[in-house]
């Protein structure tokens, strides 16, 4: 059956293929793009992102963009001019981000109250390929590293810490991410870049369920706002293959595997000789190409291989997100359920929010997220845990920015004499 599932979902990305490349090339005009909302870089032959935000070239979209920032005049100014020299002449680009987060609860289940973590990510794409076209292939690459900072916890220990299931008030911090090339992988787009796929070593987050919420670059932390908590997950740097495609001005299909034993920070070939997958097929719909990165509405569902060494059972479920961008004010919505299995965090789980942007160099972030967590409790279904979280982004320079963030977990699911706890925390940002 396994094996199975795994050949219909490699029969739907080829059809994805095969599909958007028989359709006419999709024209600007035809989407009903509007200025203010489309994506900046998306005129005729110029890159669309492959991906979610938090992909390598979403990445890279950030670090060469000009940003509003409190402090007008970047002393880095003469480097990103060379940059932008090598990325026009050559095809190259190429960028490091570091992200660090401080992180205090006012009540913890042990002796450790606060968190300090840290990520680093050195990355580049390279157009070797139809360069200035509708068709452009490239190379794109990761080297990323992620871990506590001394001897403190990192911030998604801490949310052990408090007793949260699902609810992860840090969880992309983790403390053993050591320096890995998690991204190594072959990008081709198509038909006028509104079709294409990506085969190598992925980061699966990129594109499972990806939308433009999907990243820590943005005003969320939590868990509940960045990475559905029902999804099945593998580790960043996993073998596989994705494949996406538009086949009307408006609706788009694809389809993904990844290998299903990947171990985050891991450069490990072995597991996928285990062939068990993470698989998942998306439907989706936006107003128009230019548009979809911000204004959309998409359907996953997933299905992910009992990984028989760890004794982990088969899972599946879907998800759905939706978002859309209105001038200053940019809600989303998205909600999901699975059935327990494939080691997910929850059943069922939801989230609502928004970013607002207050200036062109200050945002603020507001949302709320619930979640069932498949955690069980003496024996009984743990309890429902819920979150607010609000940020508010300060771009201080171009290149760096400071978020100071406060979290409100009601009924950690693996607390119960706690009812509430309160996570404060200050993020720093810097993309080079």
């Amino acid at each position: 059956m396994r094996h199975k599932w795994s050949k219909q979902l490699i029969d739907a990305v080829v059809l994805t293929l095969i599909v958007a490349a028989s359709l006419p090339a999709q024209t600007a005009a035809q989407t009903g793009s509007d200025d203010n909302q489309s994506d900046p870089i998306s005129a005729p032959n110029q890159p669309r992102t492959f991906g979610g935000p938090d992909g390598v070239a979403g990445d890279l979209e950030r670090t060469y963009e000009d940003k509003e920032s409190a402090v007008k005049k970047s002393p880095l100014q003469s480097y990103y001019d060379w940059k932008q020299r090598i990325q026009d002449e050559h095809g190259f680009s190429f960028g490091l981000s570091g992200y660090w987060l401080y992180q205090k609860a006012n009540e913890s289940l042990g002796d450790e109250d606060d968190a300090w973590g840290q990520i680093y990510r050195v990355q580049g794409s390279w157009t070797l390929l139809g360069r200035g076209t509708g068709h452009p292939g490239k190379l794109e690459y990761r080297i990323e590293h992620r871990s506590n900072i001394g001897s403190n916890l990192s911030p998604s220990q801490l949310g052990g810490e408090i007793g949260a299931a699902a609810l992860n008030p840090g969880f992309a911090y983790s403390p053993n991410f050591d320096w890995d090339l998690a991204v190594f992988n072959w990008t081709q787009v198509f038909n006028d870049q509104t079709a294409g796929f990506a085969v190598g070593r992925l980061a699966f987050d990129a594109y499972l369920d990806a939308f433009s919420f999907q990243t820590f670059s943005r005003g969320f932390i939590n868990r509940s706002f960045v990475v559905n908590p029902t999804l099945a997950t593998t580790g960043i740097g996993a073998l596989g293959a994705v494949a996406k495609g538009f086949v009307t001005d408006q609706v788009w299909i694809g389809g993904q595997i990844h290998d299903g034993n990947a171990v985050s920070g891991e450069f490990d070939m072995d597991t996928f000789d285990e062939g068990e997958w993470l698989k998942a097929m998306e439907i989706g719909w936006a107003p128009g190409i230019d548009r979809y990165k911000t204004d959309r509405i998409q359907f996953t569902y997933w299905d992910k291989d009992a990984r028989e060494k760890a004794g982990v059972p088969r899972g599946k479920g879907w998800a759905v997100s939706a978002s859309w961008k209105l001038d200053k004010f940019f809600p989303f919505l998205r909600f999901g359920h699975s059935d327990g299995g494939a080691g997910v965090a929850a059943k069922n789980a939801a989230s609502v929010g928004f970013e607002y942007t207050v200036r062109p160099d200050q945002a603020l972030s507001l949302g709320f997220g619930w979640a069932r967590p498949v955690t069980k409790m003496q024996g009984t279904d743990a309890r429902d845990e819920y979150v607010f979280e609000t940020s508010y982004k300060i771009q201080l320079l171009k290149n760096f920015s400071l978020l100071p963030d406060i979290q409100l977990v009601l009924d950690p699911a693996n607390s119960l004499d706690k009812n509430s706890v309160w996570v404060v925390g200050l993020r720093g940002i810097l993309t080079l």
